[in-house]
């Protein structure tokens, strides 16, 4: 009889142990993976909608923004910080032969474009990422004069080509089968505030809480995603 009771003892602890492994396996699954949204060349006249959806999905992104986009919506800026969301610069005229020009042009264009962020918000931003990307434009010389002022690039490892299929559901499709095939950590995606980018995220972040991910947004502290850059 005692064997016996023994092996009920020994059952029902297997089991328990058992059950905790499930839940605690179940819990992991259903954690949040944490992703990161990036909105270029805003703020623009579709931003409020894009700060709405986000609101509602509680989620956060990081919005890289122009300087005469900034000086035409000082409050949409204003909203964006108040609300959680991470801002950096993206230069001022966005053309690769004025941006790119000489060894100070980036510098300058991102120096003026914190200057108008300072100047609505109070403070200027250490996040920045270039026109097209760190390549293939820019050069070891001017990494090196956007590093002295401290700028922390950012690029990204996936693109969800808005900017080419100005189509929402072909975005969006593009946008989960590059999700499916990065392997990479942090994914950090790359979308433009233009027209249909609502109608884009809407479909993105449905999918992404049905698949268990939300997005923060970029702090200085994490470590910058880069696209490869040809050497000088």
């Amino acid at each position: 009889m005692k064997r016996i009771m023994k092996w009920v003892i020994l059952l029902g602890c297997c089991l328990a142990l058992f059950n905790i492994i499930i839940m605690a396996s179940q819990k992991i699954e259903n954690e949040p993976k944490v992703l990161y949204l990036t909105f270029d060349d805003g703020p623009s006249e579709y931003t409020e909608a894009l700060l709405d959806l986000l609101d509602t999905h509680h989620m956060k992104a990081t919005f890289f923004m122009l300087e005469p986009e900034m000086q035409r919506n000082p409050e949409v800026v204003k909203r964006m910080v108040a609300e959680g969301h991470a801002v950096g610069v993206h230069g001022v005229s966005h053309e690769k032969n004025t941006f790119y020009c000489g060894v100070l042009g980036p510098v300058k264009e991102m120096e003026q474009a914190n200057d108008t962020l300072q100047s609505i918000i109070g403070q200027r931003t250490f996040l920045a990422r270039t026109p097209y990307g760190s390549s293939p434009y820019l050069t070891k010389k001017q990494l090196d004069a956007l590093s002295s002022k401290q700028y922390i690039l950012w690029d990204w490892n996936i693109d969800s080509r808005d900017w080419s299929y100005r189509n929402p559901q072909k975005t969006f499709q593009h946008t989960i089968q590059n999700m499916r095939s990065m392997k990479k950590e942090p994914k950090v995606i790359l979308f433009h505030d233009i027209k249909g980018a609502v109608e884009t995220m809407t479909l993105f972040m449905d999918w992404m809480e049905k698949n268990h991910y939300t997005s923060q947004a970029i702090t200085v502290d994490l470590e910058p995603v880069k696209l490869w850059r040809k050497p000088d």
